[in-house]
């Protein structure tokens, strides 16, 4: 009896050792590197365009790991690679963002500090992935693979000569097939190209808000020579003011004579050619040639009203010097009108 339970045993041994050599692991043919990222999203905030001139940069942050779950280290070649976004479709250089109007705004992303537009492999357009490389450690035990990490700066930048673009809050999205990680690795030296095994993506969001604005420049309205004594014939000129507002931006220009006349009429003041001269010359402004409409602050009054293109809009001020009015001694007068626009 005790005989034929020992030979039960042991024949009930044999399957189960054999059964535990299947399930150990295979060593360092199993090893494989795997690579992940994230990256931030590209926040231009709040910009304006209507002077032409291309907004302050925005940058985002790539970071990066590598892992190894063999038994020898790696030396291993990643290409992180973006493409056009969700609302570029198509457009490379320059990409695009979107309103929920379907207007664009133009914009591009470049390899930290460098010109080297951000693309990818492949792409004739933007050919030009990130690319780094890492010596990835063997794996720490059975359970703990060895890693490398590692991070790059993307630089974005809105461009130049944009004012028509009309505000409001812009983004191109950069998630599923618009990002993607290729990379290839040796246990010699370090790969010369990524390859096209496929790791992971790291979605971001490009985003900007065009902000309403105006901006304004005007001529100096100068009514030269004229006749200082009582009865002389009026004296007309005009000038010009420029109004550069973003489409459609509703806009209304006041004129305000630096004595707080709200109706345009102001004096104009010696301005110390002659020793003790308080003499001063009255002067008028208009919205029209006829000189019939005063142009001053009262807004929706007597200032005038425009809608903004995006580009500069030129109006016309008419200013009259009323020669009944004058009798002053000869010398140089002078005044400052400030020009105001609400919007």
């Amino acid at each position: 009896m005790s005989l034929f339970l020992t030979r039960t045993l042991q024949a009930l041994r044999l399957p189960l050792f054999c059964a535990l050599l299947w399930w150990l692991p295979v060593g360092s043919a199993q090893a494989a590197i795997t690579c992940t990222a994230t990256m931030t999203n590209v926040a231009f905030g709040t910009v304006d365009l209507v002077d032409g001139s291309a907004p302050p940069s925005a940058n985002a942050t790539l970071e990066y790991t590598c892992t190894n779950d063999g038994t020898v280290a790696e030396n291993a070649r990643i290409c992180f690679n973006i493409g056009d976004g969700d609302q570029s479709l198509g457009s490379f250089n320059p990409r695009t963002m979107k309103n929920g109007a379907g207007n664009t705004l133009k914009f591009q992303l470049y390899q930290g500090t460098s010109s080297t537009i951000w693309g990818s492999s492949g792409n004739s357009l933007v050919p030009n992935p990130f690319v780094a490389t890492l010596t990835v450690p063997r794996r720490i035990s059975v359970f703990t693979p060895g890693s490398a990490s590692g991070s790059a700066t993307m630089r974005g930048e809105i461009l130049a000569l944009q004012g028509t673009v009309p505000p409001g809050a812009y983004q191109d999205s950069f998630g599923g097939i618009h990002t993607s990680i290729t990379f290839s690795s040796s246990t010699g030296s370090t790969p010369t190209a990524c390859g096209s095994s496929a790791a992971d993506i790291f979605p971001f969001v490009v985003s900007a808000t065009v902000a309403k604005s105006c901006l304004v420049t005007a001529d100096p309205l100068n009514f030269g020579s004229i006749d200082g004594l009582p009865g002389a014939a009026n004296a007309d000129q005009a000038s010009t003011i420029n109004v550069t507002c973003t489409t459609p931006t509703a806009y209304k220009v006041a004129l305000s004579p630096s004595n707080g006349s709200t109706t345009g009429a102001g004096t104009m003041t010696p301005t110390g050619g002659v020793p003790g001269n308080t003499d001063t010359v009255p002067y008028r402004l208009y919205t029209n040639a006829a000189r019939s409409s005063p142009w001053g602050s009262v807004i929706d009054t007597n200032t005038v009203a425009g809608t903004g293109t995006g580009v500069s809009q030129a109006l016309t001020v008419y200013g009259r010097v009323l020669g009944s009015s004058v009798n002053v001694r000869p010398d140089s007068y002078r005044d400052v009108v400030t020009v105001s626009v609400t919007y």
